[in-house]
């Protein structure tokens, strides 16, 4: 079983820092919205259900998608990069006739 931090961890195996912030602010939405609704509970607000079932999942949802779309994004970019360099590479080398 791999290292439960590989999950921070880019296509080139090094730590990524956008991986890094996207946890956190995801592992922060996911503590923030239950307590914020238990403060407000604490000071006397009614609790309502339906709104934090509504909106707790999609906002969920949304950090991680966004997250997981940024990530995807730059990995894709990333190899993209990384083929135009090799291509470059044959085709400077067949120029100069070391094929």
């Amino acid at each position: 079983m791999t290292d439960w931090t590989g999950i921070f961890k880019g296509s080139g195996g090094e730590y990524e820092v956008n991986r890094f912030v996207g946890g956190v602010g995801v592992l922060a939405y996911v503590v923030s919205v239950p307590a914020f609704q238990a403060w407000n509970m604490v000071e006397g607000r009614t609790f309502d259900i339906v709104a934090f079932c509504a909106a707790y999942p999609t906002g969920l949802g949304v950090a991680i998608g966004a997250i997981a779309g940024a990530v995807a994004i730059k990995d894709r970019n990333v190899a993209r990069a990384k083929t135009e360099t090799a291509a470059a590479a044959i085709v400077q080398a067949g120029a100069e006739g070391r094929t």
